[in-house]
């Protein structure tokens, strides 16, 4: 791997797990499922939790901002993407969703998703993203 691949990398990382900006940009047209990426490159995967609606200090989005970073490192890396999909908070204004978040932490709870996970065998790489609240990850 280059210097300029490991640089690009961890940048990609390091957005991914101080990304808290936000934009709004249009749903994923197949939510939960595997995106190829354009570049065929089986041996990556961003894996990552996203959530839109109603978020801090800046409104209503329409993609999370978990989410735009998993699209930036799929075009820099060629990796595929599975994003978490879960409908328990679809809806819900910021304050009552991160006190119910918090409690769900505090009992060790995880909300149910859809679909399986994919098998991860078949990847050398995998970025884990998800959405940083309270000031962790």
């Amino acid at each position: 791997m280059s210097a300029k691949q490991i640089f690009t990398t961890l940048a990609a990382f390091a957005l991914f797990l101080a990304s808290s900006g936000c934009n709004a940009q249009s749903k994923q047209e197949n939510p939960n499922t595997i995106k190829q990426s354009n570049n065929n490159a089986m041996n990556k995967i961003v894996i990552f939790f996203s959530h839109a609606g109603d978020n801090y200090s800046v409104g209503n989005i329409e993609v999370g901002n978990t989410k735009i970073v998993a699209d930036y490192i799929s075009e820099i890396t060629g990796a595929d993407q599975y994003e978490i999909i879960t409908h328990k908070y679809d809806g819900m204004a910021y304050t009552p969703l991160i006190n119910l978040a918090q409690e769900e932490a505090n009992k060790g709870e995880l909300p149910p998703y859809e679909g399986a996970a994919p098998d991860l065998s078949q990847y050398d790489t995998v970025f884990i993203g998800g959405p940083v609240w309270w000031g962790t990850c």
